[in-house]
């Protein structure tokens, strides 16, 4: 269903909501219980378009599953959708995190429980000619009194240096999952480090091989627990030594900034990072969460430097709640989603403009803004989002849908 872009201007005191061009919005699918319910991460992206998520909940065991979305034979068809993957209770239940596409082609994730307790890092591998079930390979598993996948994108895993797979859990670990030696040999875990506290979302990765993440809490702020800080982590010089750990911001919001991020980082080819922040912003009561940015020095050694791109404000009937990473688009364009807000409150997905000059104030786009149960079957409350083909917005909504166990969704800017 189409819906009109709306922009927000602030000029001072002065609030102009300006009527864009019409977006182009469409469901490709609903969810039901059997092929899984209630999203709780965005999608990737397959090499022929298609489209790879996880359920929740549902699917044959109730326990979650993984699914593909395959794109119609003819423009403007039906997508077709399969299970390819039903969690049984062993081998995982209810993922919350994203997936991640491998070098060979496979998908690896991680599913939040098991019915032993653990949580289970896993592989799904292509299947055979005539099947639609991936076979599975569980790499690790990770103990229960370890981990606390509180976040829909936390347990979200990326290939980093090594080929390894790196992704963060508990109150401070990042770790690091080495693929084996040798065909069919285990996968060995190692934590490089602390990293502060309750780490979240997906980490980014540098050309060096350095990781960018955010805690949710820890640093110096005026939080109970800090107000959630940025660090970095560096891969030793040889092999087999320690990773360096660097907090390279701490939020605090008595100086008008954002705290509590709840989501990874995107790294842009300059070196900048951009992230966001669940609450505060603007020094004011109406801000709820902030999108930002961390400039790396121009000298070696100095801090980075942080800039408060846009702070969300539900009183102009702006999103608020930003959960979930940020998507750059060419041209520097930023997108993403809020949890709620917006015109109706069940969410937006957003998009940031760069000033045409150094130091302008970036331009907020809502793209579109969810209906929920009283919008045509539309979703609400959207998880993270993805950038195909000729920029088109594909992604997740946790609700809604015909039988309001979420959808999967398109959107063209």
């Amino acid at each position: 269903m189409p819906t009109l872009r709306n922009s927000t201007w602030i000029l001072g005191a002065l609030v102009l909501p300006v009527t864009l061009s019409a977006q182009t919005y469409t469901v490709l699918h609903n969810f039901a219980y059997q092929d899984g319910i209630w999203p709780q991460a965005g999608v990737i992206l397959g090499p022929h378009g298609q489209i790879y998520g996880t359920t929740w909940q549902g699917g044959e065991s109730g326990f979650g599953t993984v699914y593909e979305l395959a794109p119609p034979t003819s423009p403007g068809g039906a997508w077709s959708e399969v299970t390819i993957h039903s969690f049984s209770g062993p081998d995982g239940e209810y993922p919350r995190g994203g997936l991640v596409r491998g070098p060979n082609g496979a998908i690896y994730g991680v599913a939040s429980t098991s019915s032993s307790g653990d949580a289970t890092v896993l592989a799904l591998n292509h299947p055979t000619a005539g099947s639609t079930v991936w076979p599975e390979t569980i790499l690790y598993q990770i103990p229960a009194a370890d981990y606390n996948f509180d976040s829909a994108d936390t347990g979200a895993l990326v290939f980093g240096r090594g080929r390894s797979l790196y992704g963060t859990y508990g109150e401070s670990r990042v770790y690091r999952l080495a693929p084996p030696s040798a065909a069919g040999g285990a996968w060995t875990e190692a934590t490089l480090s602390d990293s502060g506290i309750t780490p979240v979302g997906t980490l980014a990765v540098g050309t060096d091989g350095t990781l960018y993440g955010v805690s949710t809490y820890g640093g110096e702020g005026t939080c109970n627990a800090g107000c959630g800080m940025v660090f970095s982590m560096t891969p030793p010089a040889a092999s087999g030594g320690p990773w360096t750990k660097k907090i390279l911001y701490t939020f605090e919001p008595r100086k008008g900034d954002g705290y509590n991020p709840h989501a990874g980082l995107v790294l842009a080819p300059s070196g900048v990072l951009y992230g966001t922040t669940a609450h505060g912003g603007g020094g004011s009561p109406a801000g709820k969460g902030t999108v930002f940015s961390l400039t790396p020095p121009t000298i070696p050694g100095a801090p980075m430097t942080e800039t408060i791109l846009h702070v969300f404000d539900q009183q102009t009937g702006d999103g608020f709640a930003p959960n979930a990473s940020l998507v750059l688009g060419p041209n520097g364009v930023l997108y993403g989603t809020t949890t709620y807000g917006g015109a109706r409150g069940e969410g937006t997905v957003f998009e940031l403009a760069p000033p045409a000059a150094p130091g302008g104030s970036w331009t907020e786009t809502i793209l579109h803004n969810f209906a929920g149960n009283g919008g045509d079957a539309d979703g609400y409350e959207p998880n993270g989002i993805v950038l195909g083909p000729n920029e088109t917005l594909y992604g997740t909504t946790f609700y809604g849908g015909s039988s309001g166990y979420g959808i999967v969704f398109s959107l063209r800017p």
